[in-house]
């Protein structure tokens, strides 16, 4: 293993939660890591996948519980969005853009901080690109990343190899042998790395 993948989509307030600590983790073993966007609704159709927020009503409750526990514990904000659902796709083709110029980790951050703890619209090309130049980008590139058809493409691609891969929700760590899903299991992670149950090159 010599870098390993961190499959997100912004929807996710498990993903907002693991971007605190995942980029640390790699950090911490020498690994790079490579924030790769997926379009999670798009994977859990094609999967036939468990959409937490249309299970039982007591799922729910449990879920946004559990959501607020995970916050609290970590020691960050969380507010959903008030419009929540909002559409994903053009902060995730930004998000895109972002990690090819080597941004991906803050880019992304910035924007799960405005969704998951702002309740600021995640569909705004202005606001896209304010987040981008408080990331080191060029605002006017994030801008048309966020509309690009080419980058909706390769969004559509990381989803294919994504599910190729065996990913079934975020967040997920891939690390090439293993598949660590859920911000709860990162610890795992962790742990695995230092007792070489995955081997580093």
């Amino acid at each position: 293993m010599t870098s390993i993948t961190f499959w997100f989509d912004v929807h996710s307030p498990w993903v907002y939660l693991a971007s605190f600590r995942v980029g640390d983790i790699a950090r911490k073993h020498g690994l790079p890591l490579r924030w790769r966007p997926l379009h999670l609704p798009r994977l859990l159709d094609e999967i036939g996948g468990v959409k937490p927020l249309e299970a039982s009503p007591q799922r729910v409750a449990w879920f946004r519980q559990d959501m607020r526990d995970w916050a609290e514990l970590q020691g960050v904000p969380l507010r959903q969005h008030p419009r929540y659902p909002l559409r994903n796709s053009r902060a995730l083709r930004a998000c895109i853009l972002a990690e090819d110029e080597g941004r991906g980790e803050d880019f992304a951050r910035r924007v799960l901080r405005g969704y998951w703890a702002e309740e600021a619209d995640i569909t705004d090309l202005d606001q896209l690109a304010r987040w981008g130049g408080e990331a080191g980008l060029e605002p006017a590139a994030v801008k048309a990343a966020a509309v690009s058809e080419t980058l909706k493409e390769r969004l559509d691609a990381n989803t294919r190899e994504a599910i190729a891969r065996g990913v079934f929700g975020v967040p997920t760590v891939d690390t090439g042998s293993r598949l660590y899903f859920g911000n709860d299991r990162l610890d795992l992670l962790d742990i695995h790395i230092s007792q070489g149950k995955i081997p580093i090159a």
